[in-house]
């Protein structure tokens, strides 16, 4: 657990949006590189169902799983306790796609897959789910959610917010405008629900769009705004596909900066099963039409602030 806490440590104070990276970064995505490759997708999906306690006990013996657990409690603790200003967003990479955003008045997390993840019910007031793979949602913080009297939205959950088309929907401040689109894999048609949510007043008017894994085709995004100021995407398999929703065409946005995500995801064996690296990720992200295209890793905050991340 210490050398875990050490490599994540490290992480965090480095930056994702410095550009080239700093050799201090490279080299903690190396360590982080070489905790996954070690962690072998039949590894972590035994940890994911056994018990809470026999989870604990392994992650005070495995890195990646020390790590994994160490960046979870880093947001948690973060989500709990950060007051945001006025004019302020905070946004936490969890893990995979999955993202905590807070504003000065709501706080809400999409995709949120993670073994801990129910314990972030009392922090959430919503939570959007873009589509029914499990490595972008978690049933017990769903269940914890609903159970709370708080909106679920997505395509399938029942219970929830529940909408297989284009749909608008108001939370207090905050407009969440549902796009639905192709997945990647085929023969997968209107399955993944692509989000584009204005964060409101409060937020300094913060937009963002996140795509789950989404097949990128502009014609099926029908309900976008024409500019974001964040767009969290996933590494497609397609080569560079994502590019096809960067720009100013019908069913494009201009974005000002990229999250680029879907990287280690643990339950996946490898790159042919989309378990794409940090190198991977990186490459990519140098050429998606965004100047502003970055790789965030689990446990990271990002802060939006006069019209810039920091």
């Amino acid at each position: 657990m210490n050398i875990a806490r050490t490599i994540a440590e490290r992480l965090w104070a480095t930056s994702s949006l410095q550009v080239p990276l700093e050799e201090a970064r490279i080299s903690v995505f190396n360590d982080i590189q070489k905790m996954a490759d070690d962690c072998s997708a039949d590894f972590f999906k035994s940890y994911l169902a056994c018990s809470d306690k026999n989870a604990e006990l392994r992650e005070k013996y495995d890195l990646m799983l020390a790590f994994y657990r160490l960046a979870f409690d880093h947001v948690l603790q973060a989500v709990k306790t950060e007051h945001v200003e006025k004019g302020t967003v905070c946004i936490w990479n969890l893990y995979n796609m999955g993202y905590i955003i807070k504003t000065p008045s709501i706080c809400f997390g999409i995709d949120i897959n993670h073994r801990w993840a129910k314990l972030l019910e009392p922090y959430l007031e919503f939570l959007c789910v873009t589509h029914n793979h499990k490595d972008h949602y978690d049933t017990e913080l769903i269940n914890a959610m609903l159970k709370a009297g708080k909106p679920v939205y997505s395509n399938f959950i029942k219970g929830g917010r529940t909408s297989k088309v284009a749909t608008d929907y108001q939370y207090n401040n905050v407009k969440i405008h549902i796009s639905i689109t192709d997945h990647n894999n085929s023969g997968l048609s209107n399955f993944v629900s692509v989000f584009t949510i204005e964060c409101g007043d409060d937020s300094g008017n913060f937009t963002l769009l996140h795509t789950g894994d989404s097949n990128f085709k502009p014609k099926q995004y029908t309900n976008i705004l024409p500019h974001v100021n964040v767009l969290i995407t996933r590494y497609a398999p397609n080569a560079l596909t994502e590019n096809n929703i960067i720009g100013t065409g019908k069913g494009q946005t201009i974005p000002d900066y990229v999250l680029l995500s879907h990287l280690l995801e643990l339950t996946h064996i490898d790159e042919d099963d989309c378990r794409w690296s940090l190198k991977s990720g990186l490459i990519r992200a140098a050429n998606l039409n965004c100047k502003n295209s970055i790789v965030p890793i689990w446990g990271e905050k990002l802060t939006w602030n006069n019209n810039k991340l920091n």
